[in-house]
């Protein structure tokens, strides 16, 4: 009887030999397969521009051109300008409820208004904090917000404004890599 619970044990060493075996068989056949996908570098897509943001102060807006020839505002946001975007009142704004617009990091957004019509940046000045603005009197704070007329507002558009068009950013190492609408 006991040479048959060792015949046993011995197959039972020979199953599982054979098992780590076929294992690291087919992984030696596995290696040279996924060794030949190519694997491409994480480089920029075509249509993109990339700006080294660290030159970047907080609350700074530049207007920046593409490389398609397009133009985009670009504001870098902070815990100063996040906390003033937050605490603008609701009654200024003519869409309060607007997702995510005021907790970006970064603010990209297209120079015209909803109508096409150009859009500039105008610094803080007096009761306005900053922002944009439209010959016709309509204005945006810094994150793209349609903000309504209220005293020191630059104009005195009572219009229902759209807000302005945020476009696709990424933050890549200390680059900021922008990449224009189709």
């Amino acid at each position: 009887m006991a040479t048959t619970e060792a015949q046993e044990q011995r197959r039972l060493y020979l199953r599982a030999s054979v098992k780590v075996l076929v294992a690291i068989g087919v992984l030696f056949l596995l290696v040279p397969f996924l060794k030949s996908i190519p694997v491409t570098p994480d480089t920029l897509p075509a249509n993109a521009t990339a700006l080294p943001a660290t030159t970047f102060a907080e609350g700074e807006t530049r207007l920046v051109t593409l490389v398609d020839g397009s133009t985009v505002f670009v504001t870098r946001s902070g815990a100063t300008l996040g906390r003033q975007l937050a605490e603008t009142p609701a009654d200024r704004l003519w869409f309060p409820s607007a997702p995510g617009l005021a907790t970006q990091d970064w603010f990209v957004l297209q120079p015209k208004s909803a109508i096409d019509e150009p859009v500039r940046h105008l610094p803080a000045a007096g009761a306005w904090p900053g922002g944009f603005v439209a010959d016709s009197g309509a204005a945006w704070d810094l994150a793209g917000r349609a903000l309504k007329p209220w005293p020191g507002h630059p104009g005195q558009l009572a219009r229902k404004e759209q807000n302005l068009l945020p476009l696709p950013w990424r933050l890549r190492d200390d680059q900021l890599v922008l990449v224009p609408a189709p």
